[in-house]
């Protein structure tokens, strides 16, 4: 079983292999773009942006290490200053790999691995829509309605009196008065001197009615016991 052993063969022996991907790595520095198989453009994918990460940090270990599989001065000096600065602020994805089809002959998937542009985006995954699901209206529960009128009736404006609601600051109903209060003043007044006026009427009839009874004298009231 090939548990965690990643990587392709590709029917070559490890020398043969390692030689290949560094020619196949410098060749695609040197032109940014080449035409090969697609297991070979996957495998040599791999090495190349490993070798751009390197050379990104741009410090002499750095160009050591890349130095081992570019093995062309001029090729290395190309990556280390026009290369890897096109890429200083991608973290990866550095190359694109496009299938062409099949090859004449031994019927073998071809394609094209190249180097993204300055401002160029790799490609990105499609956005699967989300499902969209029919609103439901849930109808208002007893409490809610019953809110909402009292709510109503709160705020409501009542026309016979000269007072009004709003609300307040903190939420609740603060009641104002407005001018038809200052009309009611001289109303009340006009009330309060005619139930004067009949108190003073009342007192006076029961005081007419008091003298007569001391002016009848006792003979009327002794002809009253008699009787």
């Amino acid at each position: 079983m090939r548990h965690n052993r990643d990587g392709r063969k590709l029917n070559r022996t490890a020398s043969h292999r390692k030689a290949m991907l560094r020619n196949m790595v410098t060749s695609l520095f040197a032109r940014e773009r080449i035409n090969t198989t697609t297991a070979k453009a996957k495998e040599a994918r791999r090495l190349a942006e490993r070798m751009i990460t390197f050379a990104r940090r741009g410090d002499l270990s750095a160009r050591r290490h890349v130095a081992k599989t570019v093995q062309d001065p001029d090729v290395l000096k190309k990556l280390f200053s026009e290369i890897a600065p096109r890429f200083a602020d991608r973290p990866g994805g550095y190359t694109r790999v496009l299938k062409t089809g099949v090859r004449r002959g031994d019927n073998a998937q071809t394609a094209i691995l190249e180097l993204l542009g300055e401002k160029e985006e790799g490609r990105k995954k499609k956005k699967i829509p989300r499902k969209k699901y029919h609103k439901v209206e849930i109808p208002e529960s007893r409490a809610a309605r019953k809110r909402a009128r009292e709510e109503a009736e709160v705020v409501a404006v009542p026309e016979s009196s000269g007072e009004f609601e709003h609300p307040g600051e903190d939420g609740a109903a603060v009641e104002t008065e407005v001018a038809g209060a200052a009309e009611d003043e001289p109303t009340k007044k006009k009330v309060k001197e005619k139930e004067a006026a009949e108190k003073e009427s009342e007192n006076t009839s029961t005081a007419d009615e008091l003298e007569s009874i001391e002016e009848s004298g006792p003979d009327e009231q002794e002809s009253g016991k008699d009787k």
